[in-house]
């Protein structure tokens, strides 16, 4: 039971009532990042055994899975580079509009914003974290998975926002999971509107049928686990019968959990601010390649930048080395090329995308590392322990 627990929060294991935190709450935000220091000593205890070995295999998915990143970046950089002419793609990024990239990185900035707007939205069924809190362990989870891969950035998000606001990581991972629902919802949106101006190209068409089965096997399942979630409960209960009374009590508690990040979706006011927010995020992420076309002097049509933006978004699926250097350069160009731009051109709109959206990012994560008191290694080490957890609990 305490090494179950370990995983999602030990003070999290009581009965699941709105209440339950407010006593502990103010005790429990004095010591929250403690654990985050890096002088901080832990006990050696039996929990902290079964974590360094969930860490050690955590380690070792990542391993291979940055190798073959790597590996993929390398093959897309030389396929990005080929055919370039380095000397025009340098003259290119000359002459380009410092200022309108900053414009630009602010715009990143904002869409970053709203997203920590959509994320409280969804929280606030339970919990009222901060704007800032919020804003701050997103742009850290973004930069874990920017950086790094296996997507442990969405670990890190819930296993900070979990301890930051006592309450359960079960919970708060729902909550990102109807997040990417409302991404690939609209990302299925900006398919369709394309194609009133644009015959899809055949390597795309492909992840957009993909794109548009998990969303329907996705909107099925949430339809099915909200309003038919005391008929899961009721089989969980009943499959778990074998195991200890404590086991099952813990199990049913995170099925509640879980079940409670839907609630969103209950609630219409929140339905709405949950798409509202995801609109104002695409149009601000498709204005940020828009003002980058402007700070290299370039007049695209905007269908460009949505599909810009479309492709981006599918390419994070592909494996890549840390920053995703050559997969994002490779998929830019790749994209341009549709319009027959000159790939020097491309290339250079791709080095300049790049740097606005990265560098902003990366330093929006390290702000919030600094503002919360906790350490890089610290925090991957706890992102592993809790992604390895919640596949072994």
């Amino acid at each position: 039971m305490d090494r179950l627990g370990g995983w999602l929060g030990k003070d999290h294991l009581g009965d699941f009532k709105p209440g339950f935190y407010r006593k502990n709450l103010a005790k429990k935000k004095n010591k929250v990042y403690m654990k985050w220091m890096p002088n901080s000593k832990e006990k050696n205890t039996g929990e902290n055994a079964q974590q360094d070995r969930a860490v050690r295999r955590g380690r070792s998915k990542v391993g291979w899975q940055l190798w073959i990143g790597i590996i993929l970046s390398l093959i897309f950089l030389i396929l990005a580079l080929r055919g370039v002419d380095l000397k025009m793609t340098a003259n290119t990024l000359r002459n380009t509009n410092i200022l309108m990239l900053c414009v630009a990185a602010g715009c990143f900035v904002f869409s970053t914003a709203a997203k920590a707007f959509r994320w409280r939205l969804i929280l606030v069924s339970r919990k009222s974290p901060s704007f800032m809190r919020a804003f701050l362990i997103l742009s850290i989870g973004l930069m874990v998975n920017a950086f790094l891969p296996a997507r442990l950035g969405e670990f890190a998000r819930a296993y900070l926002m979990g301890e930051a606001e006592a309450d359960s990581k079960v919970f708060v991972l729902g909550t990102i999971v109807l997040e990417k629902v409302a991404d690939l919802l609209f990302l299925l949106l900006s398919l369709f509107i394309l194609l009133l101006w644009m015959k899809l190209p055949e390597w795309l068409i492909g992840p957009a049928r993909g794109t548009a089965l998990v969303l329907l096997i996705l909107v099925i399942s949430l339809i099915f686990l909200l309003w038919k979630k005391e008929i899961l409960l009721t089989i969980l209960e009943r499959t778990s019968r074998f195991l200890p009374l404590k086991w099952q009590e813990w199990l049913a508690r995170q099925a509640r959990y879980g079940l409670a990040s839907l609630d969103a979706i209950r609630n219409p006011r929140l339905m709405i601010g949950l798409l509202g927010w995801s609109l104002i995020i695409w149009v601000l992420s498709t204005l940020t390649n828009i003002l980058v076309f402007l700070a290299m002097k370039l007049t695209m049509p905007i269908w460009i930048s949505l599909l810009l933006l479309v492709v981006l978004q599918v390419g994070t699926a592909v494996p890549s080395s840390p920053g995703r250097v050559g997969v994002f350069q490779y998929l830019v160009v790749l994209c341009l090329s549709l319009i027959a731009m000159d790939k020097n051109v491309a290339l250079g709109y791709s080095i300049a995308l790049y740097l606005v959206v990265y560098i902003s990012m990366a330093l929006l994560g390290v702000w919030g590392l600094w503002h919360e008191k906790i350490t890089w290694g610290r925090l991957t080490q706890s992102a592993l322990r809790y992604s390895e957890g919640r596949k072994s609990g």
